[in-house]
């Protein structure tokens, strides 16, 4: 049995009565293992890894350094079966010989899954930013038919999909199962239906290989994607903008959120998608709605959309407009220019758009602003919030446009720092289909 002691403000000892032990030292982010001893009749009995093992599982929030003997190769030979390497030498540090200094550098890999509304992705994820291996199986095809989504139509595709992708994903990265040292998934928000499939899948992949599951917010991953290959700077304010969301989240650290603003209608990309089925275009509408902007002029007049002092959004009455503007032209026998009106609405949202956040960034003078959501593939968005940034003074990132809609490596890098801290789910955990971050 692993016992403590605190012998100081820094210092910890962790022992085995009449075994051995080993002390550590915490200094902020770092944990240094300043000594280890086992009596002599114990050693080669495996007390030492125990030990060992026990403090790193209970430490992965830290960096953990030790120093040894370059001449004690049973010691260096323990450490790198632990998950140590070397990264620097002190010359005659033992008197004449040399120290070195070696650091605890387990990599961690997260399967996760995401299937809160119509894409059914797996994803393994590599210490929260790196993206092993992705795939995605969409259903558009199938639910353009409907001209949305079909919640019903959705999870029985999950329920089709599931093991074929994780399959996939698996085999692309050359690993199993057993390979993963957390299993995470979206649990909220989205379609119930959608949800409860790649809940059930990691729930059970965590029973089975007795691995830590993890919920994850949708949200939060969307917010996270901007994790992949980046590291992220506090304070910030993240700009959520998709199907289902149009919110304005101030994040003083990691751990600490505070919604700013939300829709009170209609998020921006169900806007999009329903302009696009009033002008006849094809589902998904959002991308055909920026494809015909990109050729036409701002020539439809649009009404300005909530300009008051608050950070809330609101999207309905412009969606009634264009359905008003379209419908009064073709009683007039009139042909609407379809490209105009779509660029006429989009420099109306995006105006939208940048007035709030930026008005946020003001306030709060926080200088560093995050992208997410399907939406913030869209280029023309994308472009003027960086120019709004860029006049002043606030750097923005957005993440690559294959992790602003919906993906499992997004769920992955937002799972990590949960595991980091241990904050494990319970397999009873249920589907949400609405829940804030």
């Amino acid at each position: 049995m692993i016992e403590e002691i605190k012998l100081n403000e820094f210092d910890t000892k962790y022992f085995i009565k009449d075994v051995g032990y080993v002390i550590i030292r915490k200094l902020y982010e770092h944990l240094d293992i300043t000594d280890v001893f086992i009596n002599e009749d114990k050693r080669r009995q495996g007390y030492a890894y125990k030990l060992l093992k026990f403090i790193i599982d209970n430490n992965l929030n830290y960096k953990i350094m030790l120093e040894v003997n370059e001449i004690n190769i049973p010691a260096i030979n323990l450490y790198k079966k632990l998950g140590f390497k070397k990264i620097n030498e002190r010359e005659n540090y033992y008197k004449d010989k040399t120290a070195l200094i070696m650091e605890y550098s387990k990599d961690i890999y997260i399967l996760a899954i995401e299937s809160s509304c119509d894409e059914t992705s797996v994803s393994i994820v590599k210490n929260g930013c790196e993206d092993v291996s992705t795939v995605i199986n969409s259903q558009i095809d199938i639910h353009k038919n409907y001209g949305g989504v079909v919640p019903e139509i959705a999870s029985r595709k999950h329920m089709e999909n599931i093991t074929i992708v994780l399959d996939e994903c698996l085999s692309k990265a050359n690993m199993k199962f057993e390979d993963m040292d957390a299993f995470a998934c979206t649990y909220a928000p989205g379609l119930t239906g959608s949800l409860l499939v790649g809940l059930e899948c990691a729930k059970t992949l965590s029973l089975i290989y007795n691995k830590p599951f993890i919920k994850v917010n949708h949200m939060l991953g969307h917010i996270s994607a901007n994790k992949i290959n980046n590291t992220l700077k506090y304070p910030l304010i993240s700009l959520i903008v998709s199907g289902g969301h149009t919110d304005l989240i101030l994040m003083k650290d990691e751990n600490t959120s505070k919604y700013l603003g939300s829709t009170l209608d209609d998020a921006i990309g169900e806007c999009y998608d329903k302009v696009a089925k009033i002008l006849g275009l094809e589902y998904p509408g959002g991308p055909n709605v920026e494809k015909l902007a990109l050729n036409g002029k701002n020539t439809y007049k649009m009404p300005v959309i909530l300009n008051d002092e608050s950070y809330n959004f609101s999207f309905s009455g412009i969606k009634s407009h264009v359905n008003n503007l379209v419908h009064n032209e073709h009683q007039r026998g009139n042909e609407v220019n379809k490209e105009d009106l779509c660029r006429s609405f989009q420099d109306a949202v995006t105006e939208h758009l940048i007035s709030k956040t930026k008005k946020a960034l003001i306030d709060y003078n926080v200088k560093y602003l995050l992208i997410a959501g399907g939406v913030a593939s869209n280029s023309h968005i994308r472009e003027e919030l960086s120019k709004m940034c860029e006049g002043i003074g606030v750097e923005i990132h957005v993440p690559d446009k294959k992790y602003c809609t919906d993906n499992a490596t997004m769920i992955g890098a937002a799972a990590y720092p949960l595991y980091l801290k241990k904050e494990f789910a319970a397999l009873d955990t249920n589907a949400k289909s609405n829940e804030n971050i």
